[in-house]
């Protein structure tokens, strides 16, 4: 594609150099540039872009795209832009032709239920007959392709080109996480959503966004991006939970045809008669087509809401009520959400994604309503993130468990022991009598991790629960600038195969 057609609608400050020349590929981080390529300085928080010019042309850039400065090459295109992030996702969704004009798109936002809701969509669609690809935090899959995830929302050229290879994969749908850094940075600009789902927004990523009001607005971007015209005409819907607290705000953005679902409060798609237990979920649904029971593999409360979500979007797309509860039930438990690690021992041991105080709470309410025993949480906190969110989740623990182990997350370049003293404001002073040689609130402190689940697999005993918080489904822990093999669901097995 020419130069001049990948700028077509972008605000430009100015263009040096030959617009007819062919792009062959485009391009942001300098390593993957090739010959003919069209090399995008992004400003980042630890790099800049602009740094890796010389390294970019070297491999074969023939084109700029800068936020200021000049070249002297004649050879060089140098397109200058007031911001390359946005920039980025008009030139990729030009170079790709606009493939979420031809795909139906599903975005999912919300500070917890993302990944699971995306999940049981994707199971109703596949239930109902269509071809469906799904991005996400877990990973990003279509067709026969499976890609490990490096964020939960791709950078705009990644994203726009997984679109593409969807369309030519033959997938009717395509089911977005779509992450709030996503939208602030301008990684889904000119994607073309047909359903926008909100599942809930509390405590997260102030480390970015500095207050929850800013956390919001990115949120929010989602459903005003929903009302911008393009290719698509009609059967845009915007689906709401209704017990969320900032519901109204959600509502005011929002286009004109909303589905609302919910617990609590009057709603479109509602559930009744819940049960949850170790065997799984049950509840009726209460939808404009009609009610029907469902059974599901998957536990908790706040899994019935991610249900209800996925309920929302079969109707919106009209997929009738059969398929949807075959999907619901028929869907595998997800990767690292309420997974039950099961080696014949006689307690529960499960591990989970919840890494905020509101999943934390969620998760632990939940353990409190089915345990016959004692509950033994182990948790940390990632370190260069939002620090507001760490005594909280230590007060949460306190109050729901019998024993907090608290321990190493992700510390990345902060010293764990520094965050884990952080997470222990959260305990009280009253001393439970709970356990023999346990310190103050309750909580032991063991910073290495497997040493961590170790020591509360060893203190579990029959009916007891045992709560692995923080990063699920995840195959590694950051520490510092090293990443290393770790996953809970692993460490676990390997220790109660050796008991």
């Amino acid at each position: 594609m020419k130069l001049k057609e990948l700028l077509k609608g972008l605000e430009v400050i100015s263009v040096q150099g030959n617009k007819e020349q062919k792009i062959s590929a485009v391009a942001y981080d300098s390593k993957k540039v090739e010959k003919g390529s069209l090399f995008a300085c992004l400003r980042g928080y630890r790099l800049d872009g602009h740094t890796f010019i010389s390294e970019a042309i070297e491999r074969g850039a023939t084109a700029l795209l800068t936020e200021g400065g000049r070249m002297d090459r004649r050879d060089i295109a140098y397109v200058v832009v007031p911001d390359t992030r946005l920039a980025l996702a008009r030139i990729s969704d030009n170079f790709y032709e606009h493939p979420s004009g031809r795909i139906k798109v599903i975005g999912v936002t919300g500070t917890n239920g993302k990944t699971t809701t995306t999940y049981l969509t994707e199971s109703i669609l596949k239930a109902a007959g269509y071809r469906v690809g799904l991005v996400g935090t877990i990973n990003y899959r279509w067709g026969e392709r499976i890609l490990p995830a490096g964020n939960t929302t791709p950078q705009s050229v990644d994203l726009q080109r997984m679109l593409s290879e969807m369309v030519k994969a033959k997938c009717n749908y395509a089911v977005l996480e779509v992450s709030s850094h996503s939208l602030d940075q301008h990684r889904v600009d000119f994607i073309e959503f047909d359903v926008a789902v909100f599942t809930n927004l509390s405590l997260d990523h102030l480390d970015y966004h500095h207050s929850l009001s800013h956390y919001l607005k990115a949120k929010t971007k989602l459903f005003r991006q929903l009302r911008e015209e393009g290719v698509k005409k009609e059967g845009k819907i915007s689906l709401i939970n209704i017990d969320d607290r900032y519901r109204r705000h959600l509502l005011k953005v929002a286009p004109d045809k909303v589905l609302t679902y919910g617990i609590r409060r009057r709603a479109d798609i509602r559930a009744s008669q819940i049960s949850s237990s170790l065997p799984g979920l049950s509840f009726q649904a209460d939808t404009p087509a009609g009610s029907f029971p469902v059974k599901m593999k998957l536990m908790g409360t706040s899994n019935v809401y991610n249900a209800l979500a996925a309920i929302g979007v079969g109707i919106s797309q009209g997929i009738k009520l059969d398929s949807i509860k075959e999907g619901l039930e028929t869907a595998p438990g997800i990767p690292g959400r309420f997974e039950l690690i099961d080696c014949g021992q006689d307690f529960t041991v499960m591990v989970d994604y919840a890494h905020t105080p509101s999943a934390l709470e969620g998760l632990l309410r939940m353990a409190k309503g089915m345990a016959r025993g004692k509950i033994i949480t182990v948790f940390g906190c990632g370190g260069d993130r939002d620090r507001s969110k760490r005594p909280l989740m230590g007060k949460l623990s306190s109050r729901y468990s019998h024993l907090s182990i608290l321990t190493s997350d992700n510390p990345r370049s902060e010293e764990p022991g520094k965050i884990i003293s952080e997470i222990r404001r959260g305990f009280g002073r009253t001393v439970k009598q709970y356990w023999p040689k346990v310190g103050r609130g309750n909580y032991l402190v063991v910073e290495d991790r497997f040493q961590a689940i170790k020591e509360a697999l060893a203190r579990a005993r029959k009916d007891d629960v045992v709560i692995i918080a923080g990063k699920g489904h995840e195959s590694y822990q950051v520490l510092k600038d090293t990443v290393v093999a770790f996953d809970d669901r692993e460490v676990v097995r390997r220790i109660l195969a050796g008991r």
